[in-house]
């Protein structure tokens, strides 16, 4: 709470000015939530549809009548100088202008996100972004293009990885060892379809692609990939095992479930809401167990640390004043890769089968070492690739029976990433 307090001083013309990419659901959300926030605003939307954009500043309670919308620099930079937010299509007119302190990416297009985060890492400009699709793709070379700039990259507090990332942080420097950090699901089903949750997708307000990748487990597994690839931690089988549990018996649920340490893993079902959990391990008989026992932990030596929610887009602002005020990340990949999240196929595939990316009919996601990947189709290239050699449903999909589009570039980057 000190960055925010530390935020807060700044206030009128010294006001953090945030550029957003990104107007869909969470770019709304956080349209109002950045100018919620004392000491930033959103000055800037970079969407590709112009109209979502300047909705986004509606319901954020600002007047529709001093919005500006253009892809002129000039004009926008004008715009801006005088307090009045701005709409734009291009993410390089962004890059020019000199009133963009930070940008805030939350497009929800792997593809998208990625090549717009780095055309602005490589201008110069910190990215906070809710990507967790890119950074699974082409984290580690985005990471890389930002380092080669001095400038910093990060996912956002407020998902499962940067709220996981926190707290891995606390009990590590509490003196603890992490066996495993563990997103809470409550349904999965992989070989759910845009039609089957249709229903559900319209009840919740979300993209039918953003509700599929939930409900087939896709994302959970690219947001545990994300927090392996920043922590070294890994999966000990291919999508991890799945463990089903109750907050009153997590603890030793997990201990039995487990071969060892150091590891990314899930629950199902249960009472764990959208929580996260860090099982813990520490065996110091003298001042450890006897203080958490009086404090509720449990006898040990295995410890869970849960966090009830993760508040995406409300929590996200900690991220972007860390990083504007301290140039410190949240979470990022701490090197290259340790895992990847394999395509698997939904139904069987035949030669001709076009694919059509996460959250999709035609294929599913599951966390693996590289190791393991190696050789495999990475789910964040499968809007670019076409069968040709048959897949058998719920087998990886291996590259030599895809066709992909290497013109792409989230395809050449990560062709670049591999290279490196």
């Amino acid at each position: 709470m000190g960055v925010m307090r530390r935020l807060e001083r700044l206030r009128g013309d010294d006001e953090l000015r945030v550029a957003l990419v990104g107007a869909g659901m969470v770019g709304h959300n956080l349209t109002y939530q950045i100018n919620f926030t004392p000491g930033m605003r959103t000055a800037l939307i970079v969407n590709r549809t112009t109209a979502n954009a300047v909705d986004a500043y509606r319901k954020a309670g600002l007047s529709v009548d001093d919005i500006v919308v253009s892809d002129d620099p000039a004009t926008l930079s004008k715009a801006m100088q005088a307090g009045k937010p701005a709409v734009t299509t291009s993410a390089e007119a962004m890059c020019e202008l000199d009133e963009v302190e930070i940008v805030m990416e939350c497009s929800g297009s792997a593809e998208h996100g990625a090549d717009v985060t780095r055309t602005a890492l490589e201008a110069g400009l910190d990215v906070v972004t809710m990507n967790a699709e890119a950074d699974a793709t082409v984290g580690y070379l985005l990471k890389t293009v930002a380092d080669a700039n001095n400038v910093v990259y990060t996912l956002a507090d407020g998902d499962q990885p940067g709220v996981l990332a926190r707290l891995i942080e606390f009990v590590a420097s509490s003196g603890f060892e992490v066996v495993s950090a563990v997103n809470c699901k409550g349904f999965m089903d992989v070989h759910a379809t845009p039609e089957s949750i249709k229903e559900w997708s319209v009840k919740q307000g979300t993209s039918l692609p953003m509700t599929t990748s939930f409900t087939d487990g896709t994302k959970m597994n690219i947001e545990q990939a994300n927090l392996a690839n920043a922590f070294d931690l890994h999966p000990e089988v291919r999508g991890m095992r799945g463990v089903k549990s109750t907050l009153a018996t997590v603890t030793e649920d997990m201990v039995a479930a487990l071969d060892g340490h150091g590891t990314v893993e899930y629950t199902i079902g249960g009472d764990f809401a959208g929580g996260v959990f860090v099982l813990a391990h520490s065996d110091n008989h003298e001042m450890i167990q006897p203080a958490l026992r009086f404090l509720k932990m449990g006898d040990g030596p295995y410890y869970t640390f849960y966090r009830p929610y993760h508040l995406v887009h409300i929590e996200a602002p900690v991220s972007i004043a860390e990083v504007y005020l301290d140039k410190e990340p949240t979470i990022a990949p701490a090197g290259p890769f340790v895992t990847d999240v394999i395509a698997m196929a939904k139904r069987d595939l035949v030669p001709g089968d076009m694919l059509d990316g996460i959250g999709g009919w035609t294929t599913y996601g599951e966390i693996d070492s590289v190791e393991n990947a190696d050789g495999f189709l990475i789910v964040g290239l499968t809007e670019h690739a076409r069968i040709v050699k048959p897949v058998a449903m719920d087998e990886p999909i291996p590259l030599d029976a895809v066709e992909l589009d290497d013109s792409i570039p989230i395809v050449k980057d990560r062709i670049e990433q591999d290279a490196l």
